[in-house]
């Protein structure tokens, strides 16, 4: 019986970045990989992304990257004749080298009889489009897709020139599972507003643009405390900590690096305003900022991706690169307690209306059933 069962269902075979490196798709694939519900329903079957091993080897030549890209069209052969799934699952990356890497694989792919839907986890495609060679080959790749997952709908318009087939929008979710009993006395009897951004330490990321704003905020005398937690990427941790000490000796302001797990928890649980002043180009759906959201953080964030989406009711969106709208942003969440806790209150609730893991869980599974 239970053969007959598993024969019976049908079977996904996921192209998936997966952790190392770790960033929001990483993270997210993991979930799916990792999802009880998901391998239960489906037949399933993982074969990785993987050609660099950490953020900072992103977008940048190295032989150890060309020889895995060299082996993986045989895995993939190997994978598809034996596995022989009904749906391939791929998350495409949306522009430069590695779009031009996953075309070929997905060509590959569309010599057999699958269904294809590519999941978006970043933006660029439009602004690439104004090269005729660069649209014919997006064309040529996007006519395999059987459906195309979005994270928003605001992101409908980077592929609109090149894809009219189904859509589908998956938000991203995270899990939702307790937290652990923290002491509140601290929390509720603190004077300063503590602010964080929590992130890796990238520069398009706007942690130095949130650092001049608290130069900004600290000049008016206005009392807060700040931390900026995250891993070195194109910013060096301890270059950046000297910088802040130098800047404000009094340690109001401090870098504390990279937090995991129970840490980075009890540190947002005590936060009561997330900061994350972005223009990366590729950003889409931070999973920092649903971490932030289900902690119950007021958010302060640029209208970038689907962040405006996210957001709407429970924080403030600043002009990207502009350290002045963001200091500006922030002096009134300091100066007014009431729309401070309004946002926060909002915010865990919205996160718990919308960006659960088993709301994705639920969407993702309904993707796979209407192909």
């Amino acid at each position: 019986m239970k053969t007959m069962e598993k024969h019976g269902r049908h079977k996904i075979l996921f192209l998936v970045q997966l952790p190392p490196p770790l960033h929001g798709a990483s993270q997210m694939n993991l979930y799916i990989k990792e999802s009880k519900r998901i391998n239960r329903e489906f037949e399933t079957s993982y074969l990785p992304l993987n050609f660099v091993n950490r953020l900072d080897q992103i977008g940048k030549f190295s032989f150890s990257k060309v020889l895995k890209m060299l082996i993986f069209p045989f895995s993939l052969l190997v994978r598809m004749f034996m596995f022989r799934p009904n749906i391939v699952y791929y998350t495409l990356a949306p522009f430069g080298g590695a779009f031009y890497r996953d075309s070929l694989f997905i060509n590959i792919i569309g010599l057999f009889k699958c269904k294809i839907v590519v999941h978006l986890h970043g933006k660029g495609i439009n602004e690439e489009l104004r090269s005729g060679i660069k649209r014919a080959v997006y064309l040529r790749t996007f006519k395999y897709f059987d459906g195309v997952i979005l994270l928003s709908d605001l992101l409908r318009y980077d592929i609109e020139k090149v894809y009219t087939g189904r859509v589908f929008i998956v938000p991203n979710g995270i899990p939702d599972q307790e937290i652990s009993i923290i002491d509140e006395v601290s929390k509720n009897n603190n004077d300063e507003t503590q602010l964080i951004y929590l992130s890796n330490l990238v520069k398009s990321k706007g942690v130095l643009e949130f650092v001049k704003a608290l130069e900004i905020l600290k000049s008016k005398s206005l009392p807060f405390k700040a931390y900026i937690v995250g891993g070195g990427a194109d910013i060096n941790i301890e270059d950046l900590r000297k910088k802040v000490k130098k800047k404000f000796p009094d340690g109001s302001v401090a870098v504390l690096g990279p937090k995991y797990g129970q840490e980075k928890i009890d540190i947002l649980h005590t936060s009561d305003v997330f900061v994350f002043p972005t223009y990366f180009k590729n950003e889409c759906f931070p999973l920092s900022i649903l971490e932030a959201m289900k902690m119950g953080n007021a958010i302060i964030s640029t209208d970038n991706g689907a962040i405006k989406d996210i957001i709407d009711g429970c924080g403030l969106i600043v002009k990207q690169r502009d350290s002045d709208s963001l200091s500006e942003a922030i002096e009134i969440l300091l100066n007014d307690d009431k729309l401070r806790e309004d946002y926060k209150v909002l915010s865990k609730e919205k996160f718990k209306k919308h960006f659960t893991i088993s709301m994705f869980e639920d969407n993702l599974i309904n993707v796979f059933n209407k192909l």
